[in-house]
């Protein structure tokens, strides 16, 4: 009888918002990926208006996005399925492409979350031929135009991880590649993309005709007393609304409060007066946790059911079974989980379907049928209570999971982002575990980093990644490393987490942990590690812009190199510390630094005369700003020639070079055709943040309005500059 209101009730609910009837091909399964969506309840009430405006949006070209923004428990991933499901009845409508990807993790703390993975995967699964390939910002413009070559509907569930917390950036998504799609997409999509979060997305503002903010309200009095009527809580009218009130109007809460009266004879609502009050802002989910916490009363912590929901607590994701089989194996971890003996028997299966009939599990996945999942508030609750009661049996049960994840790849050395994915996973619970350092050595530096390979660097570009693994080795982002790490991992994480933050264009929070770094390897006269931070942290005061402060440090940097080490250091600190000195206007100085620097690479590999990459855009610069371009075109096309492979950051150089120098020669031959040029400087673009300081300097060397190309580029020049540093109006 329940199954069959159910029914009615989502027919219903269906039935008041289908637009005209049509029939619409099939769309391929091949061609739809819902899998990463979170598991909910079609149970619905009081949203027929989000449903009308999704419908609308889906018909018309006048909305690109949709953002739902509203607390956790208000039910906007399950507004999201339930519309999704509706379209799928539909054949989704003339969809070409639907991929969704569900970042929401545990509780609402702000933790470093990154979304790598998705760009990766959304890359692969568009047609990208080589996801790591470029910087994050060209990631995230190439997946927007892969999107836009069909009519896509793509959903991005639970986006608040990777938006600031802070008062500053309210809301800002944080992840460069991420914010370049969401602000491609906005601006041009054939299809539209529909987020759901608890902040407000302030990247939409300017764009009030192309997106809407939707603030989604708890539900109605009204809605809520339907609610609860069809779950059998009878009452007046008066009665349930009232009670609906006392507990915040709030989705999960009224729906758990539902399935909390059940458990009594005849759904007495004067049980839901007897509900203790929670000294927790309304925010953080107080009511629906108000009623967790009554469950968790009513079953007690040594019930199967307490048990279970406990063991969710140490996970932010889907919980695969197996995972459960790791934690209580020998039950040997006294008075957390005696109760759960095994995931095969009869006791198992009875506390699973207790526990779904109650709404404190989701129903089985169709997609993840090996796993089983919660609302994250539930997690949180769960997973709070117990680290606080058990500290010991906490760090006992990440030290577990710290083994499982550590011993679940195939390979030795994952090649992929989702083949180290069980790595990410080992790296945050030997931490949790204390194992702080085991996991540096044996998982983080020796399998994901590759030691001296730097792997997510150099071959997957995944910054984002970095960040959140090495947020576990801190007990002070970015500033504190665990205090039981040894000196040179505490150095080693400072010095990553700076190169990560500058290369995701967190400029200005990248100068304390490399600072930082420096003096450490400086105490420790690791003079090769000196010379190296101290030429990063040069570059890193170059690009915002403080001269003096370069100067410094790559004085610093050569002196070293020169006293102490190898012949590539001395060579690119010259060239760090020779730009530093143009930009300042010591031309010859600068010169005199280069040719040294370009005298060393000769000495030492002579089948490469030339300075190439970062050190040989630097020299060019100069060069260029001598007024010689013919000497540059030269140089870099010999450069190209020799070169076995490019780099991405290479590629963007030498294109910016020469498009510089025929910009240069075109002027200088009294020209106007300046397609050449402009074909140049566009495919520049993205390949680097190092290639913001070039770019500053042609908008202040050169007269944009002269240049239709480069109108292109510098649309705003100011979103230009401000990307990967938020230099602010150094084009002026």
């Amino acid at each position: 009888m329940r199954l069959e209101r159910v029914i009615k009730q989502v027919n219903k609910d269906f039935e008041s918002t289908d637009p005209e009837k049509k029939t619409y091909p099939t769309l391929e399964a091949q061609h739809v990926d819902i899998t990463r969506l979170p598991q909910t309840g079609f149970e619905l009430f009081g949203r027929q208006e989000e449903l009308t405006l999704l419908n609308e949006a889906w018909e018309s070209d006048a909305t690109n996005i949709i953002s739902f923004v509203a607390y956790g428990g208000v039910g906007k991933s399950t507004l999201i399925n339930k519309w999704v499901e509706k379209m799928r009845w539909d054949n989704y409508r003339d969809a070409e492409k639907i991929y969704a990807w569900s970042f929401y993790s545990q509780g609402t703390k702000e933790q470093v979350i990154s979304a790598d993975m998705f760009i990766s995967n959304a890359l692969e699964w568009f047609g990208d031929a080589d996801p790591s390939l470029g910087s994050p910002w060209d990631k995230g413009k190439r997946l927007s135009r892969l999107i836009n070559n069909h009519k896509t509907l793509l959903i991005l569930d639970g986006l608040e991880p990777l938006q600031a917390a802070d008062k500053v950036e309210k809301g800002k998504i944080k992840d460069p590649a991420l914010e370049t799609l969401i602000k491609e997409l906005v601006k041009k999509s054939k299809g539209l993309c529909v987020i759901t979060t608890r902040e407000h997305v302030p990247e939409l503002d300017r764009y009030t005709k192309k997106a809407k903010q939707e603030n989604l309200e708890h539900i109605s009095d009204v809605a809520g007393r339907k609610l609860l009527e069809m779950r059998r809580i009878f009452g007046s009218e008066k009665e349930l609304e009232r009670m609906v009130q006392q507990f915040g109007n709030h989705a999960l809460a009224i729906n758990l409060l539902a399935e909390y009266l059940r458990m009594f004879e005849n759904h007495p609502l004067e049980k839901a007066d007897s509900i203790s009050d929670l000294d927790i802002p309304d925010k953080q989910g107080k009511h629906a946790c108000r009623i967790i916490e009554a469950f968790a009363n009513h079953f007690g912590s040594a019930s199967a059911e307490y048990q279970l929901l406990s063991i969710l607590g140490f996970f932010d994701r889907p919980v695969p079974i197996d995972a459960i089989d790791a934690i209580i194996r020998d039950n040997t971890i006294s008075g957390l989980f005696d109760k759960i003996i095994d995931t095969s028997g009869s006791d198992w299966l009875t506390t699973l379907e207790k526990l779904r009939r109650h709404k404190l599990l989701f129903e089985k996945s169709e997609h993840r049928p090996d796993t089983i999942d919660c609302h994250p508030l539930i997690r949180e609750h769960f997973g709070g209570k117990l680290k606080q009661r058990n500290p010991d049996g906490w760090k006992q049960v990440h030290a577990r999971l710290y083994e499982y994840y550590r011993d679940l790849p195939k390979k030795e050395l994952p090649d992929t982002l989702e083949e180290m994915e069980p790595l990410f996973a080992a790296v945050m619970h030997g931490c949790l575990a204390g194992k702080h350092q085991e996991a540096m050595d044996d998982i983080y530096s020796k399998k994901i980093r590759r030691r001296g390979e730097a792997y997510l660097e150099h071959k997957l570009g995944a910054f984002g990644v970095i960040l959140s693994c090495l947020f576990f080795f801190f007990e002070k982002p970015w500033s504190k490393p665990f205090y039981g790490l040894n000196d040179d991992v505490k150095a080693a994480v400072l010095s990553w987490s700076g190169f990560a933050l500058r290369a995701v264009g967190e400029l200005s929070r990248a100068i304390q942990p490399t600072k930082t770094a420096l003096e450490m390897r400086i105490e420790q006269s690791n003079y090769l590690e000196v010379a190296r931070i101290a030429s990063n942290l040069s570059e890193l005061y170059l690009t915002l812009g403080d001269v003096a402060s370069a100067q410094k440090y790559c004085e610093q940097c050569v002196i070293i190199a020169d006293s102490r080490w190898e012949w590539v250091q001395k060579m690119i600190n010259r060239t760090t510390f020779a730009d530093a000195l143009h930009q300042e206007g010591k031309i010859k100085v600068a010169e005199k630094l280069f040719i040294e620097a370009e005298n060393i690479q000769k000495k030492n590999q002579p089948e490469y005369p030339w300075l190439c990459s970062l050190p040989g855009f630097r020299f060019c610069d100069l060069v260029l700003s001598m007024g010689k371009y013919q000497p540059v075109l030269e140089m870099v096309r010999c450069v190209i020639k020799i070169q076995t492979t490019t780099p991405v950051a290479d590629f963007g150089f030498n294109n910016l070079s020469i498009g510089k120098a025929l910009m240069m020669q075109v002027i200088d031959n009294n020209s106007s055709d300046f397609i050449e040029s402009d074909d140049y400087l566009n495919q520049s673009i993205n390949s680097s943040e190092k290639l913001v300081i070039g770019m500053n300097y042609l908008v202040l060397y050169l007269p944009v309005q002269l240049f239709p190309g480069i109108k292109k580029i510098f649309t705003n020049p100011g979103t230009i500059l401000m990307r990967p540093g938020k230099l602010q109006n150094m084009g002026r």
